[in-house]
């Protein structure tokens, strides 16, 4: 099945590389046995350090297991979500990403997430939002576990594998970027008053407000890790999109903001407002669609 490892490159890597291209496109399944080391070594031409390196590194990503005793050896994994996620990670260490392009991701994707879950929200659902969101700002990677937990859960009601795989994906990156960045306690408690709004619009089952609710979030994070990283952010017009002032696209413009009844720009002539629900939320959107 395997070919000898390349000289030119890696060994150890080139190994990896063919067992796990094997077990991913199917040719070696979840349960079966791989050949005993010995004669791993001898088709890939190895020495015994190089063949359990690569052993190794496929089970630490989580695509074999190594099982010990008489019965034992390499055995293909069943791929879950944890490693497939741990598989687009390494691949993300090679092909680094910067916040912008995160962002731009969040913004083509999170608001429509946003709109999905307040058109299919159940008391229970407002009851686990409000618990992850919690009563307080924690401290350090408690709050930032926390904040990630919330756009998790909201991805996971869409019933969506691969939506819910993309945002876990997605997240981790944001987890290992936020965990390097001094972000302070000042950003945490504006994320934790932003997801109080979206949940609030949830809640009132507007998905347009909770598209833009989530759209006003997602930008403010990644403008707050940008000024940090000393990088460019993304901005919503550099997709160059047509904006209007219809429903659906006040969601993607990215300068509609949802707000307190009682916030002063509502006194603005001319604005663009909309009483959401019941409560005491509206939708701004300034005289050019611009606040």
């Amino acid at each position: 099945m395997f070919k000898t490892a390349n000289k030119s490159e890696k060994v150890s890597d080139r190994i990896i590389a063919q067992i796990r291209d094997a077990i991913l496109s199917g040719q070696l399944k979840p349960g079966d046995k791989l050949a005993s080391e010995k004669e791993l070594m001898t088709q890939f031409e190895v020495s015994k350090a190089t063949m359990r390196e690569a052993l190794r590194v496929l089970e630490v990503i989580g695509l074999i297991e190594i099982r010990k005793g008489t019965s034992g050896g390499a055995f293909v994994a069943e791929v879950d979500m944890k490693t497939t996620i741990h598989s687009l990670i390494n691949f993300i260490h090679f092909q680094p990403v910067s916040i912008r392009e995160i962002t731009m991701l969040r913004f083509l994707i999170e608001p429509t997430v946003a709109q999905v879950a307040a058109a299919s929200i159940t008391d229970e659902d407002v009851l686990n939002l409000k618990k992850i969101i919690g009563e307080n700002v924690l401290s350090g990677r408690s709050e930032l576990s926390k904040e990630i937990g919330f756009h998790r859960y909201l991805a996971r009601m869409a019933g969506n594998t691969l939506l819910t795989l993309l945002i876990d994906f997605i997240d981790n990156l944001l987890e290992d970027i936020k965990g390097r960045l001094d972000l302070g306690s000042a950003f945490y408690t504006e994320v934790r008053e932003a997801h109080q709004i979206i949940l609030e619009c949830l809640i009132q089952k507007d998905p347009v407000a909770a598209g833009i609710a989530m759209t006003n979030d997602l930008l403010h994070v990644g403008e707050a890790m940008c000024k940090a990283d000393g990088s460019i952010p993304f901005d919503p017009k550099d997709l160059r999109q047509n904006i209007s002032l219809s429903d659906l696209q006040l969601g993607l413009n990215g300068k509609a903001r949802v707000v307190s009844e009682t916030d002063h720009c509502l006194k603005e002539k001319g604005a663009f407002v909309k009483k959401i629900g019941s409560g005491n939320l509206c939708l701004f959107v300034g005289r050019d669609g611009s606040d």
